[in-house]
C-alpha cells in the first residue's frame, strides 16, 4: 500500500502576526473578500512528486502481462468476441508427399510388399523394390511411377523374358541401350542393371519432353502410332498402375517391419 507522508503546511498557508497589526486592520480587505496566497514553494512540490512516485511504484505490476497471440487463439479454437465459432479447416492431402514420407521412413519395404503380390520369390522382390527406390530417388520421381512402368511392361517380374521386339528383362529395355549408362552391369537380365537402364531411359525422355505422358510414349516407342497398335493408351495404363501402387504404399501398416 502507498505510504502517506505527513507534510507540514507551507508557510504561505500559516497565520503570521506582525507588530502593529491593529494599525493595519483598517487597511485590511473586507471580510467577504477572498484572500489570495502565493504559489506553493519548492519543498511542497518536491514532497508531492515523491508521494505520487511512490503510489505509481506500488500499483505497477511486478511483471509484464502475457497476452496470447492471434495464432495461439486460433489454435485453441477460442471464438473471437462478436464472432461465431469457426468450423475446422480441412486442407487437401497431397498423396505424393505422403508416399515420400512412407518411403523415407520404411525404405523399400512397403514396395516390396506390393510387388510380392506379383512374384513369390522374396529375394527377387526385395532386389526389385530396392532398385526402384534407389533409381526413383536419383531421378527425383515417385517410386510408384517407376513401379507402374515395370508392372505394365512385366507384371510377373520375369527377369529373363524377351519380347518379340527384342526388349529384355523386367522393364523391357531394348538391347541397344545396354552399356549406355553407368549401371552395375550391361547384362539386361540382371535385376539391378535392368532397372537402372530402364529408369535412365525413361529419365532421359522425361528431361527432353518435360512431360510424363510424352516421356512414357517415347519409352514405349510410340513416336509413330503405327509402331505398336494402340500405343497411345500406354501412358494411361502406366499411370493407373502407378496409382494402384501408391494406394497400396499408403496403406502400409506402421507395425510391419519385415518383408
Amino acid at each position: 500500500m502507498c505510504a502517506v507522508l505527513a507534510l507540514p503546511l507551507p508557510e504561505p498557508f500559516a497565520t503570521i502576526t506582525l507588530p502593529g497589526a491593529d494599525d493595519m486592520s483598517s487597511k485590511s480587505p473586507p471580510a467577504n473578500e477572498v484572500r489570495r496566497s502565493g504559489p506553493p514553494r519548492r519543498p511542497f512540490l518536491v514532497a508531492l512528486a515523491l508521494a505520487m512516485m511512490l503510489a505509481a511504484l506500488e500499483y505497477t505490476p511486478s511483471r509484464a502481462l502475457e497476452t496470447p497471440s492471434l495464432s495461439a487463439v486460433i489454435a485453441a479454437r477460442a471464438p473471437m468476441p462478436g464472432m461465431a465459432a469457426a468450423l475446422p479447416i480441412r486442407l487437401p492431402v497431397d498423396s505424393a508427399v505422403l508416399e515420400r514420407e512412407v518411403v523415407a521412413r520404411y525404405d523399400y519395404r512397403p514396395l516390396s510388399r506390393v510387388l510380392g503380390k506379383h512374384n513369390r520369390n522374396p529375394q527377387i522382390v526385395r532386389r526389385v523394390a530396392r532398385a526402384i527406390v534407389r533409381e526413383a530417388e536419383r531421378l527425383k520421381v515417385a517410386p510408384s511411377l517407376l513401379a507402374g512402368v515395370l508392372l505394365t511392361e512385366n507384371p510377373r517380374l520375369e527377369t529373363a523374358t524377351v519380347s518379340s521386339q527384342g526388349a529384355i528383362g523386367l522393364m523391357q529395355v531394348m538391347h541397344f541401350h545396354a552399356g549406355e549408362f553407368d549401371c552395375v552391369s550391361d547384362d539386361l537380365r540382371n535385376v539391378e542393371a535392368n532397372i537402372c537402364h530402364g529408369a535412365r531411359v525413361f529419365g532421359r525422355y522425361l528431361k527432353r519432353t518435360g512431360n510424363v505422358k510424352r516421356a512414357l510414349l517415347r519409352y514405349n516407342g510410340c513416336v509413330v502410332s503405327a509402331n505398336t497398335p494402340n500405343c497411345h493408351r500406354y501412358p494411361g495404363k502406366v499411370i493407373r498402375a502407378a496409382q494402384r501402387v501408391r494406394r497400396d504404399l499408403l496403406a502400409y501398416p506402421a507395425g510391419v517391419r519385415t518383408q
